[in-house]
């Protein structure tokens, strides 16, 4: 029944899911002890939406909001796991390029103009991952060179 290559599209785009899943965990881990440590915001999971547009709302794999952007009590009220506002940082983790460069469109096309910050869309595949700031043109990096946060993220550091 799903011989119409619909099937085989989605399996081709999600790639090694248990890997990209596991290194999910790990990106949010990393970044709720750093937050739990210098309390500047919250941390949310790819359960969490954000609208970029009337009507039209996404998701990251993991994502990070100021206070000094969004008051706590503002993200109090996101109860129904979706915010108008924007996040601080966002990290998009793609298992194939394919994904990865849905990824990079969809940075250019709703994260930045919605107002984010940050985003960083890491490719498994390549071992590579792309960083945006404040701007649809991104650079891009090894595994091997740690992703060094801004001052205004102090002192976070994530080593892919």
């Amino acid at each position: 029944m799903f011989e119409d290559g619909f099937f085989t599209l989605i399996i081709h785009l999600m790639g090694n899911h248990g890997k990209a899943t596991k290194f999910t965990a790990r990106v949010i881990v990393i970044i709720s002890i750093w937050n739990d440590e210098k309390e500047l915001g919250e941390v949310y999971s790819e359960t969490f939406m954000y609208q970029v547009c009337e009507h039209t709302y996404r998701e990251a794999d993991t994502s990070f909001v100021a206070f000094k952007k969004v008051p706590k009590e503002e993200q109090q009220t996101w109860l129904d796991a979706s915010a108008k506002n924007s996040a601080t940082l966002l990290i998009e983790i793609s298992s194939t390029t394919a994904n990865a460069n849905i990824d990079l469109k969809k940075t250019v096309e709703f994260w930045i103009p919605f107002g984010t910050n940050y985003v960083i869309v890491v490719n498994l595949e390549e071992r590579k991952w792309h960083f945006f700031k404040n701007s649809t043109l991104y650079s891009t990096h090894s595994f091997s060179e740690k992703f060094v946060a801004p001052a205004d993220l102090p002192d976070l550091v994530l080593d892919f």
